[in-house]
């Protein structure tokens, strides 16, 4: 018989199903593979103080208030100061209630926080897995 009192046993089995709710959640998402111009903004309109380079990884918003996290590759050069632009690949982390439908020309914000640091605009969007 389980010595642990109900109160503890309680919180284990709501621990265990939130986890497990969680699981189920980071399997059924689709996340998306992009390529993007981006522009950062100068340090002067309240951009960054520092360049971008390959591992970057800013928030990205899609004409919406929810901001989805990606990591950014520079495809043509080793980095992006600010004031800048340049093309890159963009891999979004995936997220559940992400737009299914990112396409070339859709415009987005790169943010750091509630701070927008930059612009983009979609050249391919690339769809990786889907919502079950």
């Amino acid at each position: 018989m389980d010595t642990k009192p109900l109160a503890l046993r309680a919180t284990t089995c709501i621990t265990l199903i939130n986890v497990l709710t969680l699981l189920k959640c980071m399997l059924s998402k689709t996340t998306y593979n992009i390529k993007a111009k981006i522009s950062l903004l100068p340090t002067e309109l309240g951009g960054r103080k520092n360049p971008v380079s390959t591992g970057y990884r800013p928030s990205l918003a899609f004409n919406s208030i929810q901001h989805f996290s990606g990591e950014i590759e520079l495809l043509d050069q080793q980095q992006i100061k600010p004031g800048q632009s340049g093309t890159v690949l963009i891999k979004l982390i995936p997220a559940k209630h992400i737009r299914k439908n990112l396409k070339s020309n859709d415009a987005f914000t790169l943010n750091e926080g509630n701070k927008a640091v930059g612009s983009g605009i979609i050249i391919t969007a690339e769809k990786i897995g889907t919502d079950t």
